[in-house]
């Protein structure tokens, strides 16, 4: 049970699937009421001190599992509110110790929040939207993953983010937005960039759309790094361990998240990572030498299947392929 899930049924935001995930969690262990009763007191101080602390997902996102029929959840709903009335005390605490001013406890909420953290992992093959409780919007491509705290510190935004993903920051001078990654810190005010951050293999890159970025590199044991800063259609790479700036058409780069795969500056290993995140499917260059592309530019839609991008980009290079029967991975030859 995620705190978002929570908060969205105490602001009755909550949809009916949601409400039966919450009462069959409920059911599940009676140790989940403790759980359900700090949530909503947590809640009830935040809304005393005006404050919003929720991540409201967009529809875009799936939950897991699948909502009880009609017939359940009549059943259930008697026990839910027993549920949620029992929670009243705890509220009751809550409430009171704001009104008394005790800060201590606000402070603890504070930093609860602050700590807590939540975690999106997309399935390769797949993409999602959210919005963050400050109104920053990200859409993330398949095969990544994001971390972010229930409630941003009153001094920075701070998210982690490995794979790749779209970011549209809300902008607030006071508040500067960072997204941390395994090769650099990314940090802006309100602007619009993309972010490819695959640690496993190596990839690196920041394209910017609209506004600035400042790209900072994670220091070295001697403590050394790199910075530049983006102006709107450059891009930065890590080559060679540096940063390596170059313009680019960020229409192009951002096109995966329209559902099409940008084919122009890109080289054989990287679009078959690329293939891979965008088509769910397993990808392996089993060869000594790695096929150069020709000259190659324009998209490929991600809907007309894997079958499709690499017979034409069959026309660019020299390799043939097969699928393994068992598996269904790709097989570079």
């Amino acid at each position: 049970m995620t705190d978002e899930i929570l908060y969205r049924y105490f602001r009755n935001e909550a949809t009916p699937q949601e409400v039966g995930e919450i009462e069959a969690w409920l059911d599940a262990d009676p140790a989940h009421q403790s759980d359900f009763d700090a949530a909503h007191a947590l809640y009830n101080v935040s809304e005393l001190e005006g404050r919003t602390y929720m991540a409201s997902a967009s529809s875009a996102m799936s939950v897991g599992s699948a909502s009880s029929s009609g017939a359940q959840k009549r059943g259930k709903r008697h026990s839910f509110w027993k549920y949620a009335a029992s929670s009243a005390a705890a509220v009751l605490l809550a409430v009171t110790a704001g009104f008394l001013g005790m800060e201590w406890e606000q402070r603890t909420v504070y930093e609860d929040l602050t700590a807590r953290t939540n975690v999106i992992n997309v399935p390769v093959g797949e993409r999602i939207s959210l919005t963050l409780q400050d109104g920053t919007g990200i859409q993330m491509n398949g095969g990544s993953r994001l971390e972010y705290p229930v409630l941003f510190e009153k001094d920075v935004r701070k998210v982690k983010l490995s794979g790749e993903a779209y970011l549209k920051v809300a902008r607030n001078e006071k508040q500067p937005f960072i997204v941390e990654t395994f090769a650099s810190d990314i940090e802006v005010l309100g602007t619009e960039f993309n972010v490819l951050a695959d640690e496993k293999n190596g990839f690196f890159s920041t394209v910017l759309v609209s506004g600035k970025v400042k790209v900072t590199t994670v220091a070295d044991h001697d403590g050394e790094y790199e910075q530049v800063i983006l102006n709107p259609d450059e891009k930065v790479k890590i080559v060679d361990n540096h940063l390596v700036v170059s313009r680019v058409l960020a229409s192009d780069e951002i096109s995966w998240k329209d559902g099409y795969i940008n084919l122009r500056g890109v080289d054989f290993v990287e679009l078959m990572h690329r293939f891979e995140s965008m088509f769910g499917t397993d990808i392996l260059i089993a060869r000594n030498d790695v096929p150069e592309i020709g000259y190659l530019s324009g998209k490929i839609k991600v809907s007309e299947g894997i079958d499709f991008a690499l017979h034409l980009l069959q026309e660019a290079c020299d390799f043939t392929y097969e699928k393994d029967a068992a598996t269904g991975a790709v097989i570079i030859k």
